[in-house]
């Protein structure tokens, strides 16, 4: 045994040489993930984060099985650069777009048309590719990527095996839409016609109703999933409101159980509205059971945005945003401060309140943890796996930065401390 000091000493000094992601994926199967991004919806839309009006069920009992965080904020303020800074893990000080539209096209035509082509499509990868490369089947239904207009193509260069959609966010305004794309094709629906308050005489009718396309689609694409991991996106329409021109009210097969409250007509429709996403999670975690798979599916929902109380006329029936200042368009907490519930059982405790700071910009370095799979160079998140596993939190933060064109205005969160000031910079 004259040799066994060597022995020890060359195992000792040895390299410690870290497993591939394909070794540890197949000693920890990665889950499939299920990402729901409600629209415009405010922190305290939802019974678990203390709405008193709405029912949530659904969503309530997906809290109580899972963990809900409290201090968690949108990418922006606003649809377009809150799905951007997602979608490519960038904060607002990063991301190439800033609002809605951009300041040389005052006539919002970045957001119904298309924005310049150096800001969008982006040449750097997003969730999808990122995903995709992985090894996931991916898939997206409802208000498609970043919510802009680009060629169909491009959705398949962005890492999706299968989207099912609108094109942009002015087409989402439509619950009741013309046409729908489904990959390269387009899908009309000429039972529907939508009112149209510039063309009187077109009544409208209703024929097919775009969230019932987009779940029957997600029931059916959970449905036919293999043995590979699945990530499904699923940037939903509700409770977003109706373009001005389509008239007010949001478009809804029927008000439920809010019919015989004495509130408005719109307030009904966007409790209604809330209560029939509610519903259609519900559907979706049955799903999942029926296959099997519950327990090797992480959901996050979470919303893009704070509460839009214009869809009820400003009224303080609901108050959406709890007790955070402002709203939609905003930097204050109102604006960017959104729900986020993660369930996935036997992985994440049940019952849980998480108080972290974080944003969605933070979800691309999470699934890409999720998935074994390198977190891109450009992105500006962190982790947040071990803050969902109930684990000390590996990377730390200094701070959480936003900026919003509107008002040019500049947030940035320290620890517990918030600024927020307007006029901020010439070109946010």
């Amino acid at each position: 045994m004259k040799n066994l000091p060597i022995l020890l000493t060359a195992l000792l000094l040895a390299p410690v040489v870290e497993p591939t992601a394909a070794e540890t994926a197949k000693v920890r199967p990665r889950p499939n993930i299920i990402l729901i991004l409600a629209d415009d919806l405010g922190y305290a839309g939802l019974g678990c984060y203390g709405q008193k009006l709405i029912l949530t069920p659904a969503i309530d009992k997906l809290a109580a099985e899972g963990m809900r965080c409290t201090d968690f904020y949108s990418s922006n303020t606003v649809c377009v650069p809150s799905r951007v800074g997602m979608l490519l893990g960038m904060h607002p000080g990063h991301a190439p777009i800033r609002d809605n539209f951009t300041p040389h096209l005052p006539d919002f035509s970045g957001y119904m048309k298309g924005f310049p082509e150096e800001l969008w499509p982006p040449s750097l990868p997003t969730i999808g590719r990122v995903m995709k490369q992985a090894g996931y089947q991916t898939a997206q239904f409802g208000k498609l990527e970043a919510g802009i207009p680009m060629p169909p193509g491009k959705m398949t260069e962005h890492g999706w095996d299968y989207w099912f959609g609108f094109k942009g966010t002015g087409d989402a305004f439509q619950y009741y839409p013309l046409e729908l794309w489904k990959n390269d094709q387009k899908i009309a629906f000429p039972e529907n016609q939508p009112v149209d308050v510039r063309r009187p005489g077109i009544v409208g009718s209703r024929g097919v109703y775009s969230q019932e396309l987009f779940v029957g689609e997600i029931l059916d694409f959970i449905r036919r999933s293999n043995d590979a991991p699945f990530f499904i996106y699923f940037p939903t329409q509700i409770p977003h409101g109706r373009s001005p021109a389509d008239g007010d009210e949001m478009q809804l097969p029927d008000i439920g159980p809010y019919a015989d409250r004495e509130w408005t007509h719109l307030e009904k429709l966007y409790a209604a509205a809330i209560t029939r996403l509610d519903s259609d999670v519900g559907r979706i975690v049955q799903q999942l059971k029926d296959r099997g798979i519950d327990d090797r599916t992480l959901i996050l929902l979470t919303s893009d945005n704070g509460d839009e109380n214009s869809y009820y006329k400003y009224t303080k029936r609901f108050a959406a945003t709890g007790s955070l200042k402002g709203k939609k368009r905003f930097l204050y907490e109102g604006g960017i401060r959104v729900p986020l519930i993660a369930r996935w059982p036997g992985r994440i405790a049940p019952g849980q309140t998480n108080r972290t700071p974080a944003a969605t910009w933070d979800l691309m370095a999470t699934l890409a943890e999720l998935a074994v799979t390198a977190q891109p160079a450009h992105s500006d998140g962190i982790s947040l796996v071990p803050a969902l596993l109930g684990q000390p939190q590996r990377q730390a933060r200094e701070y959480l930065y936003w900026e919003y064109h509107m008002g040019k205005q500049q947030a940035v969160r320290l620890g517990a401390w918030k600024g927020i000031r307007f006029g901020g910079t010439q070109e946010p």
